[in-house]
């Protein structure tokens, strides 16, 4: 353990200010400090721990059971420079907090002060009230010393029975099997993860444990231990007698409380905080699963890195406000792929949403979509699901969904095009690639536009892949694609774009401007529509600048022609397009006319749009989904074809009778 820090250590008049003491080395506590860290560099931190291991992942503790990785594969380091200023304890338990002084102490006696004190303490196993409980062979699985006892237990484990059908109890059941042990999971619910799946999720995942030889039995619990010192066997709440000599309980958690409650902090079933993770008392922040926050306690990852986020963005000064988190689930269970996302569960009133489902064939594959008033707000899938960020994103802002992507959902099971969906680099900004972690594509991207250019510097910058590493193949998938870079005058083709848009739906839909009332007027805009020396000014101006307009066509597919940059044409031929727009006012003042020249006026207008909606997705394309800008391209294109062929007949015509009448 390292050397204890003393008040005196931070003396204002030696220019250092009291540290931020962050209570908890899991994910939550370590991502708080380095994003501390990453906003202020030269902050003081003193960081405690209660158990006797380097900080580690959590969330690999199932894997570290199974044996798919090692406990160097788990562990969880605080990544921090030469230059910080961070002192770590580990197997260091903080007893108390005088919040008067602003002092925390721990389990050796020694008191350390506080500027900010974190609270990241996480939760303990829910144990229920079971007679018998207290006999040996029986066990939690929460930490990494539950994980070593249970993978020395396995060993000599014959039938081991898990309490509890939830993400924890179906991992646990899948470790205790590497040396053919028996295995039984008992579920009070009427499906596994009744919490996350529906029904027939639920039941789907049942018999992929059954093929996987774990039994599973539902609407039922342990009620008594039977065994004199060691557990023999378990009676269920159902009255039928399970011998076993392995009972692991896996029945939820309890957000650990008595450490702000002894301090007299306001807690419920967790710590109460506000939008800025403070409790009532401002200097202290909790965050995490011992976090209650709006009435909801989170027992997830990522809402917990969120809260992380939120605490030390306040902390250095920032207004940042933490609004909830979606509840979100998308991993393997037991080499199956589940998701849910939204209003989904047992807990959730479905009765006024509409339900859309698909199953594939056999039914090894099953999706679902829950709908209200046509807006996504829920979604389950089993087994492999390529689109399953997108639904995610969609989800979380309630996209609109069209009756054309229901129409493929019912069909194919996916809301986009197969081909859209497989690029990462297409998905939108808002889509999450690391679940675990919350990082989404557009964050991803901008790393990639910086320099990050391998799974490893990605991770490091942005987090992505940090957790459970299930993210790894998308990130490889985006670095397979080189990040869209901004063309040349990006701006000035938004701009131009907005502007044309604007002006040409202007023309469309705007009154025609009056003639004047009166000849005696100082000022007649009208002369430029009744003087017929003004009208051929602007009608040959107006065709002079489509000629001009063209030429950028001959740049583009005359070799020959390739006099300066191609950025330059096309930066002109948009200005030239304004300059068309506006000769156009002047020409007609906003009257469509009618016949031919309605047709007319038509071709120009939708030349018009179609150049601006060009021009916009050039412009903007280091920003929209590649998906986005290529449809856009393709539709301007053809635009631009069939409003261009009746354009030199329709002209013609219209010079010829101005001139013949």
């Amino acid at each position: 353990m390292s050397a204890v820090l003393k008040e005196t250590d931070f003396q204002e008049e030696e220019g250092l200010a009291l540290p931020v003491v962050v209570v908890g080395t899991g994910p939550v506590g370590i991502r708080f400090v380095e994003d501390l860290l990453q906003r202020d560099p030269d902050i003081h931190i003193v960081i405690y721990g209660n158990e006797p291991w380097e900080p580690y992942n959590r969330v690999r503790l199932a894997s570290l059971l199974t044996g798919e990785v090692s406990l160097a594969g788990i562990q969880n380091p605080l990544k921090i420079k030469e230059r910080d200023h961070v002192v770590q304890h580990h197997n260091c338990e903080i007893t108390s907090i005088d919040r008067k002084h602003q002092i925390v102490h721990d389990q050796h006696g020694n008191a350390q002060p506080y500027r900010k004190l974190v609270l990241a303490i996480g939760s303990r196993p829910h144990i229920p009230n079971i007679k018998g409980i207290e006999k040996s062979g029986i066990y939690t699985f929460r930490n990494l010393n539950d994980a070593q006892e249970l993978i020395a237990r396995r060993v000599r484990s014959r039938h081991a029975v898990v309490l509890g059908g939830g993400l924890l109890g179906l991992e646990a059941a899948r470790g205790l099997q590497k040396f053919n042990t028996s295995v039984t999971i008992i579920e009070h619910a009427s499906h596994l993860m009744a919490s996350q799946l529906d029904s027939d999720a639920g039941n789907l995942l049942r018999e992929h444990m059954l093929s996987k030889n774990v039994q599973v039995i539902l609407h039922d619990g342990v009620k008594t231990v039977y065994g004199n010192d060691c557990i023999k066997a378990v009676k269920l709440i159902s009255d039928r007698v399970i011998e076993c000599d392995t009972l692991v309980i896996a029945t939820g958690i309890k957000p650990n409380i008595n450490l702000a409650l002894d301090a007299g902090l306001p807690v419920c079933r967790g710590i109460r905080v506000n939008d800025k993770m403070q409790t009532r008392d401002t200097n202290i922040f909790a965050i995490g699963e011992c976090a209650e926050h709006r009435e909801k306690i989170y027992g997830l990852v990522a809402p917990g890195l969120e809260q992380a986020g939120v605490a030390a963005h306040c902390i250095t000064g920032g207004r940042s406000f933490y609004a909830g988190s979606q509840a979100a689930t998308r991993l393997k269970v037991v080499g199956v792929s589940v998701f849910s996302a939204g209003r989904t569960g047992n807990n959730e009133d479905k009765s006024h949403l509409r339900v859309i489902t698909w199953r594939s064939q056999g039914g090894s594959n099953y999706r679902k979509l829950l709908l209200l008033r046509n807006k996504l707000v829920g979604a389950v899938g089993f087994g492999e699901w390529d689109q399953s960020s997108r639904i995610q994103e969609s989800v979380r802002y309630n996209r609109y969904i069209w009756p054309w992507q229901i129409s493929r959902f019912l069909k194919e099971g996916n809301l986009w095009p197969i081909a859209e969906a497989t690029d990462v680099n297409e998905w939108p900004a808002a889509a999450i690639v690391c679940q675990c972690t919350n990082v989404n594509r557009g964050t991803l991207t901008k790393a990639i536009t910086a320099g990050d250019g391998s799974v490893e510097a990605l991770c490091s910058r942005t987090g992505a892949s940090s957790v459970c590493g299930s993210c790894k193949p998308l990130l490889a998938d985006m670095l397979g694609g080189k990040a869209v870079e901004p063309e040349k005058g990006n701006r000035t083709l938004a701009w131009t774009a907005l502007i044309t848009l604007l002006a040409s739906i202007s023309i469309l839909f705007l009154p025609a401007i009056p003639f004047s009332e009166s000849v005696q007027e100082n000022f007649r805009l009208d002369f430029l529509w009744r003087n017929g020396l003004a009208k051929q000014v602007t009608g040959f101006s107006l065709l002079g600048l489509g000629i001009l307009v063209s030429l950028i066509s001959l740049r583009k597919r005359i070799k020959k022609i390739n006099m300066g940059d191609f950025s330059i044409w096309r930066v002109a031929h948009v200005l030239l397009g304004i300059t068309a727009v506006a000769t156009l006012f002047a020409h007609t003042g906003l009257r469509l006319g009618s016949n031919l020249n309605l047709y007319l006026m038509m071709s120009f207008i939708g030349l018009l749009l179609a150049g601006g909606l060009a021009s916009g997705a050039i412009g903007l394309q280091h920003i929209l989904p590649r998906g986005v800008i290529k449809t856009t391209r393709e539709m301007s294109l053809w635009s631009h074809i069939i409003f261009l062929w009746p354009l030199p007949a329709l002209l013609g015509f219209h010079i010829f009778k101005s001139y013949w009448y």
